[in-house]
């Protein structure tokens, strides 16, 4: 009598994050539209049932990616900001900075975090820059007003300023180099602390 071979079963140290990569190196390829399970497993290399495991469909995927680049984006800005401890002014510029290069470097996973597609993760990197002004409030750099109102005015000028460089339309991302367009961050994160100072 023969005896039923057991069903090959997958195994991976990490199938959901070997996932996400995938699907995150084909969204800033093709973005959002183009992207599906079927091409994601592909990619990672694994059967075209295995995405199922963790999402029930392309929208559980899309928000899991939105996630991931939130944390990611959340975890830059604060990474940035600590390397200025004390001083939220350079705080804030670093943090901008931080923002802006995210954007460069991941145009449509920054387009699918704030909204194109209904995911909308951005709070987390925008209660990073909360905390920041919050804490410039309460030293005395910055003005005695309300800490989310001075952080939507920065976070506003920072997003534009992300978006117009990921789109390539300044003139310092044109080719101009990493440190030009570092430059220019840095000299409208001041014009936006203007604004907000004591």
């Amino acid at each position: 009598m023969k005896t039923r071979k057991p069903a090959a079963q997958y195994h991976h140290g990490d199938l959901q994050n070997a996932l996400l990569e995938a699907a995150e190196a084909l969204l800033e390829r093709d973005g959002p539209a183009r992207l599906s399970l079927r091409e994601v497993a592909r990619a990672a290399g694994v059967s075209h049932a295995a995405p199922y495991r963790h999402f029930r469909d392309k929208a559980a995927l899309l928000r899991a990616l939105s996630q991931r680049g939130a944390e990611r984006l959340q975890l830059t800005i604060e990474d940035a900001a600590a390397r200025a401890v004390q001083n939220p002014e350079q705080q804030l510029v670093e943090a901008g900075v931080a923002y802006v290069h995210q954007a460069v470097q991941h145009p449509e996973m920054s387009r699918l975090m704030l909204g194109d597609v209904e995911q909308g993760h951005a709070p987390a990197a925008f209660a990073a820059l909360v905390r920041i002004i919050r804490e410039g409030v309460a030293s005395g750099a910055f003005r005695q007003r309300d800490a989310e109102e001075l952080a939507l005015a920065a976070w506003t000028a920072m997003h534009g300023l992300a978006l117009l460089a990921a789109a390539a339309q300044l003139p310092v991302s044109q080719g101009a180099g990493a440190q030009t367009l570092d430059d220019t961050v840095r000299a409208v994160a001041r014009n936006v602390m203007y604004g907000i100072a004591q």
